[in-house]
């Protein structure tokens, strides 16, 4: 193969392979060229970098190990200023870089890469020869855009190492390492469509013949043949004979799994569900999660779909008898598009359900640390990470599930499930199962607990309108030293300064001061509306349909907004039916089914020669569709606009609020 990589060197700028770019002055490693196979010393020193005077520093590895990249965690200790710590080079991996950060989530706030330099090593053996992978991996780490390194490790600014470097390196594997060019056979390519684009066919008819001369070739190989025949020389013909061929030769291979998924995603009823079970007998799940010969996509659209037809049919038992075989991962799919779904948008009473429900929670904390989200993901992540992502998922599961369980009538149930979770979690995830839990502690005469959950709740501003409510009553009992601040305020005061301060600095960030055309709109009720009557009001405008889930959801948030402001007259509420039908009976089921006041519907209208209502809505934002939309007018300008909606009621509340305060702060 590597008759092809003759590599011209012109006046090439050299980086040692040992040390990397010249910029590693934070961490120190011992040896200072790590050996496959033995410990690593790390000791890291944040003054100077994005992390110093960090409370807490995170340490992550990304390998590259006999040719796949991998991610492991690197435990750290602080000795004064110092982080130190040790990790064990794996024997087959031929080039490190580590990554320093303020948590271990997998979106950190602060990341230290070495000012996108890098903290990288090739990794030697014993006798000081560059590990299989070493040059390769040293290369394609540095050139992004490939796609075949690290996505993510360098920031936006990073420029990629030159065509001819990355050729350069991966020449030097070749000469070093022909004998397992196989291994390595895809960035080939990719390196040769980089350089040559339209005109690398030749070169990788090359790489193909040679591919295909290897003796004792893997099925991965097989298919890698396969699909450079159907994708990049476009031989269908030869393609589809030697996919026959794969078939015969591993029946129960990758390929063969895929094929059968396949067949199965596209058939129904109960021919599907025959099949399935057959499927499931001859290609069980855990074998695929050792060998991971076959995207994880296919696998978790064919249990949604199974456990999904399954569900809609009530038939329970059957959902329970498959469940154990899932992962982490595809189990937290499948709550969310089955029980989860039924108690947020089902009729379907919840006590059908509630003992399914309770059986994959139990599953998903037996399997919360399967590192399944390390390979079922696109993203690299470590087996913590992995875990920290899990965990999310399955707090919030859990608060679901104690909705279930308190609209089951099982209240301790709730209670007992809820407590599972540490009291510095446990009200973060979901506003609803907040509240089945002081529902649940006042079905059983918790008085002492319940003050401290409501509490707990407000801190973590997950409120519904019912906790709020609840809160207020809470405070009435305080005695009147403690009740000496309005309820608002002492509500407020429960949160974190520190985090008040953030949200409403990071609001202050959105203000904006940009004209607007006049408008006029329906009112509910008859009449216009014309906004040159909102003088210098504050007003606040909820852009919203009857078909939009987020919309209707985001209603209660908005209440507990307009309930805020009652008694202030320069602050106006209205809630603008857009790219929706004005369907006055709905709205009004809508408004008295979830006892809405005080909120005032409009109606947004089409052009004369368009169909659609959103002429008032497109004043506002253009360049998109999405609602719920808010905006905020002060007079006869835009102020402030958001799009979405995050989920907690109380949050929104929250942000309504705070924009107003700042607005009428500038009057003073």
């Amino acid at each position: 193969m590597k008759k092809i990589f003759i590599v011209i060197v012109v006046c090439l700028s050299f980086f040692s392979t040992v040390s990397g770019q010249e910029k590693i002055e934070r961490l120190m490693i011992n040896p200072t060229v790590p050996v496959a196979g033995e410990v690593l010393s790390l000791a890291y020193n944040p003054a100077g970098g994005p992390l110093e005077k960090r409370e807490q520093v995170y340490a992550i590895a990304y390998l590259y190990n006999m040719y796949r990249w991998e991610a492991a965690d690197v435990n750290l200790t602080r000795e004064g200023d110092i982080w130190k710590g040790e990790f064990e080079v794996p024997e087959n991996c031929g080039f490190i870089a580590f990554a320093f950060q303020t948590t271990m989530s997998v979106q950190p706030e602060v990341v230290d890469n070495n000012d996108n330099c890098g903290f990288m090593y090739v990794v030697r053996n014993s006798s000081g020869q560059v590990m299989p992978g070493g040059n390769l991996a040293w290369g394609i780490f540095r050139m992004p855009s490939l796609g075949k390194g690290v996505p993510g490790y360098f920031k936006q600014g990073y420029q990629d190492i030159s065509d001819e470097a990355i050729m350069m390196w991966l020449d030097k594997e070749i000469k070093a390492y022909t004998e397992n060019a196989r291994y390595f056979f895809d960035v080939m390519k990719a390196g040769l469509e980089k350089m040559h684009g339209k005109n690398s066919t030749p070169g990788i008819a090359f790489l193909l013949g040679n591919l295909e001369k290897e003796p004792n070739l893997r099925e991965e190989d097989y298919m890698m043949i396969m699909n450079t025949l159907r994708f990049d020389l476009q031989q269908k013909e030869k393609a589809d004979s030697l996919e026959k061929v794969i078939l015969n030769k591993f029946p129960q291979g990758g390929l063969a799994r895929r094929v059968a998924i396949d067949k199965l995603v596209r058939m129904s009823g109960e021919d599907f569900l025959k099949a399935a079970d057959t499927f499931r007998k001859k290609f069980p799940f855990e074998v695929w999660v050792e060998k991971l010969d076959m995207p994880g996509s296919l696998y978790n659209n064919f249990y949604r779909k199974l456990i999904g037809e399954y569900y809609r049919n009530k038939q329970y038992d059957k959902v329970a008898e498959i469940i154990p075989e899932l992962n982490m991962y595809i189990l937290s799919e499948v709550f969310h598009r089955t029980v989860e779904f039924s108690v947020r948008k089902s009729p379907e009473p919840t006590a059908a359900y509630v003992n399914l429900s309770r059986e994959m929670i139990e599953l998903m904390l037996e399997k919360v640390n399967d590192n399944s989200y390390a390979y079922t993901y696109a993203h690299l992540y470590t087996p913590r990470q992995s875990e920290e992502l899990a965990r999310l998922y399955l707090n919030y599961y859990i608060a679901v599930h104690a909705e279930i369980a308190a609209k089951s009538g099982l209240f301790k149930e709730a209670v007992d499930v809820m407590n599972l979770l540490d009291e510095e979690v446990r009200y973060k995830s979901y506003p609803a199962g907040n509240e089945a839990y002081v529902v649940s502690l006042e079905k059983l005469g918790k008085r002492k607990e319940i003050g401290e959950a409501l509490k707990g709740i407000a801190r973590a501003n997950k409120m519904t309108s019912v906790v709020y409510e609840k809160l207020r009553t809470y405070y009435q009992t305080l005695t009147k030293k403690e009740r000496k601040q309005p309820f608002e305020v002492w509500a407020s005061s429960l949160k974190s300064e520190e985090e008040v301060t953030m949200i409403k600095d990071e609001l202050r960030t959105k203000i904006v001061d940009i004209p607007f055309e006049n408008f006029e709109v329906e009112l509910h009720n008859g009449g216009k509306l014309s906004s040159v009557d909102f003088g210098n009001s504050i007003v606040v405008l909820d852009f919203w349909a009857l078909w939009c889930a987020p919309c209707i959801a985001a209603l209660e948030g908005m209440q507990m907004a307009v309930n805020c402001h009652l008694d202030d007259p320069g602050v106006k509420f209205y809630f603008v039916i857009t790219q929706d039908e004005p369907r006055k009976v709905a709205i009004d089921n809508l408004w008295k089914k979830n006892a809405y006041k005080n909120m005032e519907v409009v109606y947004d209208y089409a052009s004369a020669s368009g169909k659609e209502r959103n002429v008032v809505y497109k004043i506002f934002f253009q360049g998109t569709s999405g609602i719920p939309q808010k905006v905020i007018l002060k007079n006869g300008k835009i102020r402030y606009r958001a799009e979405g909606y995050g989920g907690s009621p109380s949050a929104l509340m929250d942000e309504i609020n705070y924009v107003i305060e700042i607005l009428k702060e500038e009057d003073k």
